[in-house]
């Protein structure tokens, strides 16, 4: 997430209150519904217009000269449980609303529609690392070539198990500490084990 502008709250209270009448309205209610869906909520300033984040942007909202739209930047990922995305949106990820007075705006379907958004960006997954490079020692590689089925379990590991395994073989200064380290790397790899699942005993 970028830096977020210091004088955001100060701006989008000049944003609402330079719209139209109809326009301060509508967009006063989907700031207090944005913050109601979520305590962490962070509000900036990009694009010229307010925008609502937590780990990183989740919806924006504008006024036009006879509407206000919400955008979702994730809208796509969405259930659209209350069916209030159109079908017809051609845009990759967001899914937008469009409101032209109050009484259009059906308040808890779309504060559920905020909980929503916010959740799932709360709950994204990191961007996987698995196709990182990893150097891999040889004498690991070379047991991993041998046992299918630890090599099968090794490299379905998420990066940061699979570089744990090969730095605990890389870290051994002695031949020998390597060898037992091996043996014991190739057993748990075969019980799909991380290493801080092995047991200590």
């Amino acid at each position: 997430m970028s830096k977020i502008n210091p004088n955001a709250s100060s701006l989008i209270d000049g944003y609402i209150n330079s719209r139209a009448a109809f326009a301060q309205e509508i967009l006063s209610l989907l700031r207090k519904l944005i913050h109601k869906a979520d305590n962490n909520i962070v509000e900036d300033w990009k694009w010229n217009v307010p925008v609502f984040h937590t780990k990183e942007m989740v919806c924006g909202i504008a006024a036009f000269q006879k509407h206000v739209s919400v955008n979702f930047f994730n809208g796509t990922k969405m259930s659209n449980k209350h069916l209030l995305f159109s079908g017809d949106c051609n845009a990759k990820n967001i899914r937008t609303l469009k409101f032209v007075t109050t009484s259009e705006i059906n308040k808890v379907q779309l504060l559920d529609y905020f909980k929503e958004a916010f959740l799932l960006t709360k709950n994204a997954k990191p961007k996987l690392e698995n196709n990182k490079e990893i150097e891999i020692p040889e004498l690991l590689q070379q047991e991993l070539n041998k046992n299918k089925l630890a090599k099968n379990n090794f490299e379905n590991m998420a990066y940061t198990y699979r570089k744990e395994y090969a730095l605990h073989i890389s870290g051994a200064k002695q031949e020998a500490t390597k060898l037992r380290r091996l043996e014991k790397v190739i057993l748990n790899l075969e019980k799909n084990l991380k290493i801080h699942q092995w047991d200590k005993s």
